[in-house]
């Protein structure tokens, strides 16, 4: 059947990967961010789905550190606890070389398809940050090039841009 061969007759566990920081590897707080809140209702609604519930929901927060990734996990956690979005949390440090401020954009998108690539076992879809387009029509041809960087190698993937503050905690 359709949903067999998508998803396996294994025993293995597939997961929906969520990548809710933008990669232009700057650190910013998901619950201010509104594309980062998008990708989280949107791959949530996806698990919730059909046969996509046979699948675990994998949030993946880089990090520039090891020593700030579990105040960051914590804090994910408890927005994840707040929104009611039942998934696993792993915080992923940034390679040092993405500090550096020699490194092309071509070269940070290949770096963080590299750390994706590492940490996206079983993955079935991925749920990732569209970086804004460029305000210069000549820069286009780039821009589209580091979105297939950012994707190359990788199980399916939804870009995703949010406009206006899609979710709420309060009722």
């Amino acid at each position: 059947t359709q949903s067999t061969f998508f998803f396996g007759s294994g025993n293995q566990v597939q997961y929906i990967d969520v990548w809710p920081l933008p990669p232009n590897f700057n650190s910013t707080h998901i619950e201010d961010d509104t594309t980062s809140m998008f990708l989280l209702q949107l791959s949530c609604i996806l698990h919730m789905v059909g046969d996509w519930g046979a699948t675990r929901l994998r949030v993946l927060a880089t990090t520039p550190s090891t020593e700030l990734g579990m105040t960051e996990k914590v804090q994910l956690e408890e927005i994840l606890r707040i929104l009611r979005i039942d998934a696993d949390v792993f915080t992923v440090p940034l390679p040092g070389q993405m500090a550096a401020q020699s490194m092309t954009e071509a070269e940070r998108y290949s770096t963080f398809n590299q750390l994706m690539r590492t940490h996206s076992n079983n993955t079935i879809v991925t749920f990732l940050y569209l970086p804004r387009p460029p305000l210069d029509e000549v820069d286009n041809g780039s821009y589209l090039e580091n979105l297939s960087q950012l994707s190359e190698g990788m199980p399916p993937c939804l870009l995703v841009s949010g406009l206006s503050k899609v979710t709420t905690s309060e009722l």
